[in-house]
């Protein structure tokens, strides 16, 4: 029997990527792959799929000329408490994104979230905040090659977009000052199904914040879907979108169990945050969503009236997306 050596060979690409990551730090002028390829003494082809990876995981970006450079901040951005000025490293004092005196900065919990709602679904996942009164920001994106993307979703929310994504709409429920500021002007409908009408906008924007996720079933994008819920600060001061997009088809069929998972991370996301000491992987209360129950702890009920998740009707199977369980 042949040795397995899997394992092995994805040290020594983890070890490319860090590598490639450090080389990248050591030129703020930025590399092109073929530069890369040499100073890693590899090819081309492996030099643009390690550019590929450290620009999907939010490490790096490219320029238009081809060049690739690191990132001034790590995917789960740059933090500041309230009050922090620019001229201190921060945002503008009292920005969207400050955070409350006590609240810790989340470091990579929130990216290690979005990592995990990707592992746990094997679809697209997005972490978006507020990063001015009308903007919003896609600051961290987890995916493989060949996963189609969301048209039409750059690194920013436009505000006259907001209203047709499900992570802005979390962000919109929870801040009624993005809410007024997004809704003096009119609504755009990006496609036939997006929302036009602020009163109806205004309603589902209640209810998203009473059952804690928001969805969009093509009102952003055609023959796209997706799902958000918040993950807020311990003090409540700021909230962050977490996410995922995936094909309309994808969503009628998993609907339930994609909300399941998306808010099982959330909620574990904004334990870890606070820092409660609390044993996840043992606990099966409602809250947790990690036991085998679903969440049914508000109307986890998906676009379209679906009814409650049942409990005992998602089996969580370590290591297999919904994707795979349902072929």
């Amino acid at each position: 029997m042949s040795e397995d050596t899997s394992g092995a060979r994805s040290l020594k690409t983890a070890a490319m990527v860090l590598r490639a990551l450090r080389l990248l730090g050591d030129h703020p002028e930025g590399l092109s792959p073929v530069e890369i390829a040499e100073r890693l003494g590899k090819s081309p082809a492996t030099a643009r799929y390690v550019v590929n990876t450290l620009c999907e995981a939010g490490y790096a970006r490219r320029e238009e000329g081809g060049l690739c450079l690191l990132r001034p901040a790590p995917p789960w951005g740059a933090w500041a408490p309230s009050g922090t000025t620019a001229d201190d490293g921060g945002d503008d004092p009292a920005g969207p994104m400050d955070l409350g005196p006590d609240d810790p900065a989340p470091g990579a919990v929130l990216a290690e979230a979005v990592t995990e709602l990707y592992r746990r679904t094997r679809q697209r996942a997005y972490l978006v905040r507020r990063t001015g009164t009308l903007v919003a920001s896609v600051c961290d994106v987890r995916g493989h090659q060949g996963l189609a993307r969301l048209p039409g979703l750059d690194t920013h929310v436009p505000p006259e977009r907001a209203h047709g994504l499900a992570f802005t709409k979390v962000l919109l429920a929870a801040s009624p000052t993005y809410r007024d500021a997004i809704t003096a002007e009119p609504l755009v409908a990006l496609t036939p199904r997006t929302l036009t009408c602020p009163i109806r906008l205004g309603t589902e924007l209640d209810t998203v914040a009473r059952r804690g996720w928001a969805s969009d079933e093509e009102e952003f994008a055609g023959g796209f879907a997706t799902l958000a819920a918040p993950i807020a600060s311990p003090s409540g001061t700021s909230t962050v979108a977490l996410g995922l997009s995936c094909s309309s088809r994808r969503y009628a069929a998993h609907a339930d169990e994609l909300v399941a998972e998306l808010l099982a991370v959330a909620r574990g996301a904004a334990r870890e945050w606070a820092g409660t000491a609390h044993d996840a992987a043992q606990c099966t209360c409602p809250d947790c969503g990690l036991g085998d129950a679903a969440p049914t702890s508000g109307p986890a009920t998906a676009a379209g009236d679906r009814r409650p998740l049942a409990r005992g009707q998602l089996r969580r199977r370590t290591g297999r997306g919904v994707s795979a369980r349902r072929r």
